[in-house]
């Protein structure tokens, strides 16, 4: 019977050394998915601009919801906030912009809802239309986004580097498409916001402007005379800044007219940034193809024009013999 209960009392002690582990497992196991669920969060990030969502939407890919404010197909100076954009601003975690003022003068307003959400500004970083620019917004948010969250600091910057390899290899097809047709050096004008993407494609930019609502009468002049005087194969434009003047431009003097974007998801086919990339240069390269059609089509009217003329000098000059022989004879007749 002592033996029983000596035997009792050890399986006891297991049971409750068994319990306790028990406890503190489910404990630690709860903990745990605590703090993953807490890392899995869906993220609120809020950008005013598409080309800033198409960025960060590269550098985080999971749990998160990214939205822009601001349509693409409009100049962020001009803006005008809605009652939604508000909502948007009142759920961010995070709100991602230019910083710039005079770019997006309407975003203080709307911050005043969100006082204690987290602000990325990305300030004087130029453009972002051409690889080295691209790459400047990527590695700044990659790093402040990886002060953010830490614990996906190694997530974003993986991300980063993917992504940045695919910008690097789509302006290198870039460039291919340019010299493969033969397009390398041509003249062309532009909107300045877009010199240097051009000049990296590999084309002349012979004289460059500013916003168009910005220009005085003697800048508007010195564009046309520029575009008439240089054999100026296009005249390229950016959407949001406006397009009626640069086809003034082209009309008056024969050049092709290209319109750029430099938000994606403005025109059907550029929903992300690369795409919109790719849309500009094909844009560029049947405006250039155009001109270069019309000028060979130009070429032969001239031709024909050539023609005609001489075959109308021929026969003027056979007349005036027939005439002058004509007359002789008669002349020759008479004399009989």
């Amino acid at each position: 019977m002592l033996e029983d209960i000596t035997k009792f009392g050890g399986n006891n002690d297991m049971n409750k050394k068994f319990v306790l582990f028990t406890i503190i497992t489910l404990i630690l196991f709860s903990n745990l998915t605590i703090n993953a669920n807490a890392d899995e969060e869906t993220k609120n990030i809020v950008c005013t601009n598409s080309v800033l969502a198409d960025f960060v939407s590269n550098l985080m890919t999971k749990n998160v919801t990214i939205v822009y404010i601001m349509p693409p197909g409009i100049c962020p100076a001009f803006y005008d906030t809605t009652p939604s954009d508000v909502n948007k601003i009142v759920t961010a975690d995070i709100i991602i912009s230019f910083g710039s003022p005079t770019m997006e003068p309407w975003l203080g307003d709307l911050l005043t809802y969100n006082p204690s959400g987290d602000l990325i500004e990305c300030k004087d970083m130029g453009e972002w239309n051409y690889p080295s620019g691209a790459k400047n917004y990527i590695e700044y948010l990659t790093s402040e986004l990886g002060k953010l969250y830490p614990e996906l600091n190694y997530t974003i910057h993986a991300n980063a580097e993917d992504y940045i390899n695919k910008i690097d290899n789509k302006f290198i097809e870039l460039q291919n498409k340019i010299q493969n047709n033969t397009y390398f050096d041509k003249k062309v004008i532009c909107m300045g916001w877009l010199k240097e993407f051009i000049e990296y494609l590999g084309l002349n930019v012979t004289y460059s402007y500013g916003p168009p609502q910005g220009l005085s009468l003697k800048d508007e002049l010195d564009v046309i005379d520029a575009a008439s005087s240089n054999d100026i194969y296009a005249v390229i434009d950016n959407l949001q800044s406006g397009t009626d003047f640069g086809a003034r431009v082209a009309s008056e003097s024969g050049a092709s007219h290209v319109i750029f974007t430099n938000f994606p998801d403005a025109i059907p086919g550029t929903k992300t940034y690369l795409d919109m990339m790719t849309y500009n240069v094909d844009q560029l390269v049947k405006g250039i193809a155009t001109y270069e059609y019309k000028q060979g089509e130009l070429a032969e009217l001239e031709n024909q024009v050539s023609d005609l003329e001489l075959q109308r000098n021929i026969f003027l000059i056979l007349t005036v013999i027939f005439i002058i022989l004509t007359f002789t004879f008669l002349i020759m007749y008479n004399k009989k």
